[in-house]
């Protein structure tokens, strides 16, 4: 009978065996599956991370948080540091920290990951030009414009390098060849005009800016342009609407090299009522007091409105900020004059141009204030200098005629000062 059953027993260790060992194998393999399972999964999950990690640091770098967004954009490099756009961001944000070649070596990184990334080669541009390798960084602009024709920001980068480099036909040229794509593009009109005014063509500079404004009616450095042209060519009342409208964009209501500009407008519109009071607030703000600018402007304006109080004030300051410049002398010598101090105004001049060169209207003064105190051969000497000076200028020549033919007994008047 155990002869009978053996068999049996046999086969049924034999098929648990097999079950046993198909078990084994199953379990085996499903061990594996699950392993590589699980390795994908974690690599997604890190994917998403660093994805969610460079979502936060572009946020942060936006919004000007530097440190945050280095932070953030190395825990997704850490994450995943084959991604490309990671690595141009870590450059620029190193840039804006003014870390140049950590910087460079993120943005080369990306080169090598992804060649041809259009952002690593315009900020590879900005970083060589930092360094002082323009002709690296023209290389780099001008692969980004090839890379995207159509953005015309990475054109006029390389333009305007070659206008810092004096190379003023080939910049135009440049552009010239892109006009087909953004030739009605804001920035590349922009850029033709700063080639106009540098090649002595403000009138066309004028069309250009002026063209630009109405592509960029929002961006405030086009009204600047405009402005420079329109006060290269005289055109100050223009020139002084812009700079009212320049000064309603944030950032420039009180902005003291626009207030400059525009009194300087008022002041050849023979505005100068409002000149002054653009003057007054300059010179009564923070700084204002040590702006030489300023006060030599006020000191004009005082003169021609005859407000001597500010006239002796504006010299008061000119000398003492500028001792070596003519200005303060000038407008303390005025001064005194005004008030029948003639001696003294004499002395003052002579003193004021011990260490500076005489100019023209100080010139004249001291002629009518020689020829007033009967000094008449040197009042002509001082009349033929300034002549000779400034031919074109009639005043010297009237004044010198006047004297020769007044036989020495007339009053000579300062022909800026319309109350003597």
């Amino acid at each position: 009978m155990s002869f009978i059953r053996r068999p049996a027993t046999l086969r049924s260790t034999a098929v648990l065996g097999l079950a046993v060992a198909a078990g084994m194998a199953g379990c085996a393999g499903h061990g594996r599956n699950t392993s590589a399972e699980m390795t994908r999964a974690q690599e997604r999950m890190s994917q998403i991370k660093s994805a969610t990690q460079w979502e936060m640091a572009n946020e942060s770098y936006m919004a000007g948080d530097l440190d945050r967004a280095l932070q953030s954009v190395n825990n997704s490099l850490a994450l995943n540091p084959s991604v490309s756009k990671s690595h141009v961001l870590r450059g620029k944000i190193l840039l804006e920290l003014g870390r140049l070649e950590e910087a460079r070596d993120s943005l080369l990184r990306a080169e090598i990951i992804r060649p041809n990334t259009i952002e690593a080669q315009y900020f590879l541009g900005i970083i060589s030009e930092r360094l002082g390798q323009d002709e690296e960084a023209l290389g780099y602009y001008q692969r980004a414009a090839d890379l995207d024709p159509a953005e015309a920001m990475y054109a006029v980068a390389a333009a305007e390098l070659l206008i810092d480099l004096g190379r003023l036909d080939e910049a135009k040229a440049y552009l010239d060849e892109r006009s087909n794509v953004f030739g009605n593009n804001a920035g590349v009109q922009q850029t033709l005009g700063h080639l106009a005014l540098l090649q002595d063509d403000p009138e066309q500079a004028e069309v250009l800016f002026r063209n630009a404004q109405l592509l960029a009616s929002d961006e405030p450095r086009v009204y600047e342009d405009l402005i420079h042209a329109q006060m290269e060519l005289g055109r100050f009342a223009e020139a002084e609407h812009n700079i009212r409208q320049l000064q309603e964009f944030d950032g420039y209501e009180n902005r003291r090299d626009i207030s400059m500009i525009r009194a300087r407008c008022l002041i050849e519109l023979d505005r100068m009522m409002e000149a002054r009071e653009v003057l007054l607030k300059l010179t009564d703000s923070s700084g204002g007091d040590m702006d030489a600018n300023a006060w030599l402007d006020l000191g004009a304006v005082s003169y021609k409105i005859n407000d001597m109080p500010r006239l002796r004030k504006a010299g008061q300051k000119l000398t003492a900020l500028r001792p070596d410049h003519p200005e303060g002398y000038l407008y303390t010598a005025l001064w005194q004059r005004k008030h029948g101090d003639s001696n003294g105004a004499l002395a003052t001049l002579e003193k004021g141009f011990v260490r500076a060169d005489m100019p023209y209207e100080a010139m004249l003064l001291r002629g009518v204030i020689e020829q007033e105190l009967g000094m008449f051969a040197a009042a002509e000497r001082s009349y033929r200098a300034a002549s000779a000076l400034q031919p074109d200028d009639d005043r010297a020549k009237q004044l010198l005629t006047s004297l020769l033919q007044s036989g020495d007994d007339g009053i000579a008047d300062f022909p800026v000062d319309d109350d003597d």
